[in-house]
């Protein structure tokens, strides 16, 4: 029973209390109002280190940033990482949906905003944002959390402490997409692989921006996406190896990422078509 619960959980990133590259001058802020909605925001110079060919951020390092985001917001706050690992909990990921109208390009001045938007019994949801120095939003993503004790691996409920340790903001306009994502075929292997050491996070699971990289090694060379989702199903530690399934269909290219008894690990969605490569 607890390793089937150990399934069903996916902790998100290198420190658990949130819900690469080098940069240049990087400031923290709180809170501050940005299109009519107060998030937490930090501001940060797009480095060479997580630029791609073309000089403009890859979509891993934009998702770097929100993990940071959220760390950097919990720990300026009550709800920080001590706090939550001295109660045995913590915040993991089931979901990503992120939208992309345009990365930031090689020097530019962005600003990167979170906020929670709600809970419901276990489960949290946080908005994601990335202003350019245009000050226009120029990347969204929604994301869905699930609170889990860590020691009996399952769901917990929040507490009236945390919820009071929270801020709630606005949520953000997007179309938002279902947290589970229906495959839309069986799939062929494409590409196999092994867990390797610098993947492994603070949690000893491989952190959940890797398995973005790896799905987006299985794009054709010329593909363009606007849109990504993810929905997490369990970790993959160091040492595991991984296979990357792939599903083409409807405008979709679906990566399912298994391990050797065809458990999944992850699954990833791009929707084809826009600018982003």
């Amino acid at each position: 029973r607890r390793a089937r619960q150990a399934d069903e959980v996916f902790i998100l990133c290198s420190l658990s209390s949130s819900f690469a590259g080098i940069w240049l001058d990087s400031v923290l802020s709180d809170r501050e109002i940005v299109k009519g909605v107060t998030m937490f925001t930090y501001e940060m110079n797009a480095g060479y280190s997580v630029m791609d060919a073309s000089l403009c951020m890859t979509v891993p390092a934009i998702l770097d940033c929100f993990q940071d985001a959220a760390v950097f917001e919990s720990e300026n706050g009550r709800i920080n990482v001590d706090y939550l690992y001295s109660r045995q909990i913590a915040w993991i990921l089931n979901s990503w949906q992120i939208v992309i109208d345009r990365r930031p390009r090689l020097n530019e001045r962005i600003k990167i905003a979170t906020a929670p938007y709600d809970f419901t019994n276990y489960v949290g949801f946080r908005n994601f944002s990335v202003y350019g120095e245009d000050g226009e939003m120029i990347v969204r993503a929604a994301s869905v959390w699930t609170l889990i004790d860590t020691e009996k691996l399952c769901p917990v409920r929040l507490t009236q402490e945390l919820q009071e340790g929270y801020e709630f903001d606005q949520k953000l306009e997007m179309d938002y997409a279902p947290r589970k994502i229906t495959l839309l075929g069986d799939g062929q292997i494409q590409d196999q692989f092994r867990v390797r050491k610098f993947q492994i996070d603070s949690n000893k699971h491989m952190n959940n921006v890797e398995y973005v990289r790896y799905a987006m090694e299985t794009l054709p060379e010329d593909a363009a996406f606007q849109e990504l989702r993810a929905e997490y199903k369990k970790p993959a530690l160091y040492g595991d190896e991984v296979t990357a399934s792939v599903i083409r269909a409807e405008g979709k290219h679906q990566v399912v990422l298994r391990d050797n008894e065809g458990a999944v690990y992850a699954v990833v969605e791009f929707t084809l078509g826009g600018v982003t490569v």
